[in-house]
């Protein structure tokens, strides 16, 4: 695992090498604590507290789970590229936590 930071989008993410993704994997997911702005963090904070998510929000809200999608090992019947093209739909705080449970059941969890 490379502790360089990666810029994703307009996210900064550095790695906590004690905080590792739990599976061997050549590119692993970046995790929302591990972001360097700030800005997610505050946003996936709003969405734990079941806030109103602004426009910003959603969007580094949907940045963040896109590369954690694009990233992440899943269950052999998980479809990436079915996920994914659900992101764009998320536009409230409940969207996003069925997300989140469908990605659970996918052995998927980002947040």
């Amino acid at each position: 695992m490379s502790l360089e930071p990666e810029q994703i989008g307009e996210l900064t993410y550095l790695p906590n090498p004690d905080f590792p993704y739990p599976f061997p994997s050549e590119r692993p997911p970046h995790y929302w604590m591990t972001e360097q702005s700030g800005k997610l963090a505050e946003a996936v904070e709003s969405y734990f507290s079941a806030d109103r998510l602004d426009a910003d929000a959603l969007d580094l809200i949907r940045q963040y789970l896109r590369q954690y999608i694009e990233r992440a090992i899943m269950t052999g019947d998980a479809n990436r590229n079915v996920l994914l093209s659900q992101l764009p739909k998320l536009r409230t705080v409940r969207a996003i936590e069925s997300f989140a449970e469908e990605l659970a059941e996918i052995g998927v969890e980002p947040f």
